[in-house]
């Protein structure tokens, strides 16, 4: 049971039981990201999932903030200016507060308890609203000795237990939980719970990552769970809005009809069915070659992912393993498939500069004619730029033009294509946006490096692929062209 089960709330518990805002206020640990960040998630953007529909979550949450800096910016007014009786303002920092080589962000312990008390729990109650202090969730900490995880930030967490205590004021100890259950898992799978994840499995991260502070959505999951776990625990009317919060016994049963719906240069659109009790799914690759392992591919948290990073022209089985608290399902039966080979590759840069083989040289002077059958619609305003051999012929150079939309157009036989587009500066960052055939795709951000996405689904019936780029550098560094249907 939680430190504060038993306590009485703040007057807000006798407020009307239904129609629920519940506040965040924290971190990035536990604030909800946008689909460039995947797989990275904070704990705060899953809460959802373990509350009755009639309880609103708004997460406010950002990374690097203090109890301080959320202050000081205005972001606690903004929840304030907002929040009702009967509301819920959820309170956790201590990761930034403790930065001291950070010292625009760093919170000594002793202000930091007064900042939850002086400012959100103060704040809370003078709205009739209930404050909830959650200690700092674990980091990926540990006694290599032992195997044991560490108390992370123990100076804030002491001060939020004792604010609490003092305040009376209802207390998540996420410290305690998460230590638990990281303690239960062991370091080793610990790493499926943290942001660590191999090269070449997401485009926003081509190198990996090993970050063992923040979340894959799968942890997000957990954490999330833990943290319902112990409101459900609580003397507060939200406790009756907690469902499913209690980890699962049994592992899910293995996902079935796995297929491949969408085969492109690079990867593959997957369907299966809905796994009951699933959090998570895990998609496994292999090169369909003797004594090929199955390795992780992406993951997703519905019945439907986007594998990518593929190499082209070359056979893989593909499965897909589905996860909860209790751990992974056997897995699902191998889908084989080959990826396609792009028809027209275009590497853009300045005029004469250097070419990527088997690609075409587009530069601002290549307009589209009827008899080039490629190029720029307009090119006014646009200049290139050659950051040197330490990338490749193509990654190395780029076109761009700062804030504002250019329009590249190719002559392709009609049909249904994918598009894989390169974008990145070695020395600066690059956003770039892109519309193909008229409709909105998103985009691609960088910084130091060149990243690639590629879009399916592009179809074309007049002859005539279109790309419109923009955003706010509109850099371009390469295009390939991949032919993956007819026409219906």
């Amino acid at each position: 049971m939680s430190a504060a089960a038993g306590l009485l709330a703040s007057p807000a518990s006798a407020q009307a039981d239904d129609d629920i805002t519940v506040y965040l206020a924290g971190d990035s640990t536990m604030q909800t990201y946008d689909p460039y960040w995947v797989p990275q998630a904070g704990w705060g953007q899953e809460l959802g999932r373990y509350l009755s529909d009639d309880v609103t979550v708004e997460n406010h949450a950002i990374g690097g903030r203090s109890s301080r800096t959320f202050v000081e910016e205005g972001r606690l007014d903004a929840i304030l200016d907002k929040i009702e009786p009967g509301d819920y303002l959820f309170v956790q920092f201590g990761h930034n507060d403790a930065s001291v080589s950070r010292p625009e962000r760093y919170t000594s312990p002793a202000d930091y308890k007064e900042f939850l008390r002086n400012d959100y729990i103060e704040g809370a109650r003078e709205r009739g609203a209930t404050p909830v202090v959650v200690t700092p969730v674990s980091r990926r900490s540990y006694n290599s000795t032992t195997g044991e995880f560490n108390v992370s930030f123990p100076e804030y967490v002491e001060a939020a237990k004792a604010v609490a205590a003092e305040e009376d004021v209802p207390l998540v100890d996420l410290s305690a939980s998460s230590r638990a259950y990281l303690n239960t898992i062991g370091p080793e799978e610990a790493k499926s719970v943290f942001l660590h994840v191999p090269a070449g499995v997401y485009p926003n991260r081509p190198n990996g990552t090993a970050d063992d502070t923040h979340f894959q959505e799968y942890g997000a999951i957990q954490m999330a769970r833990l943290v319902a776990d112990d409101v459900s625990d609580l003397n507060t009317p939200l406790a009756r809005h907690i469902v499913n919060s209690r980890p699962p016994k049994r592992v899910p049963r293995k996902p079935q009809a796995v297929t491949a719906r969408t085969v492109t240069n690079e990867g593959a659109r997957l369907t299966w069915d809905a796994v009951e009790g699933a959090d998570i799914y895990r998609i496994q690759k292999k090169k369909h070659v003797e004594g090929a392992e199955f390795t992780l591919a992406t993951t997703s948290t519905i019945p439907q992912a986007e594998v990518a990073g593929l190499k082209e022209g070359t056979a893989y089985e593909l499965r897909v393993v589905a996860v909860n608290g209790a751990g992974e399902s056997a897995p699902s039966r191998k889908t084989g498939i080959t990826t396609r080979v792009p028809e027209r590759r275009y590497d853009f840069g300045p005029a004469g500069g250097s070419v990527l083989a088997g690609f075409t040289e587009v530069s601002p002077q290549t307009l589209y004619t009827a008899d080039r059958g490629y190029g720029f619609t307009d090119a006014t305003g646009l200049f290139t730029r050659d950051r040197g051999s330490a990338l490749d012929a193509m990654q190395r150079d780029f076109v761009a033009l700062f804030g504002g939309q250019y329009e590249f157009s190719a002559d392709t036989p009609d049909g249904v294509y994918a598009v894989t587009a390169y974008v990145g500066d070695r020395l600066g960052s690059a956003r770039t946006n892109f519309a193909l055939e008229g409709e909105d795709r998103g985009g691609l951000s960088s910084s130091g490096s060149v990243v690639k996405r590629t879009f399916a689904d592009v179809v074309v019936k007049d002859g005539r692929l279109n790309v419109t780029v923009s955003g706010q550098t509109a850099h371009l560094n390469g295009l390939e062209l991949t032919r993956i249907g007819n026409l219906l």
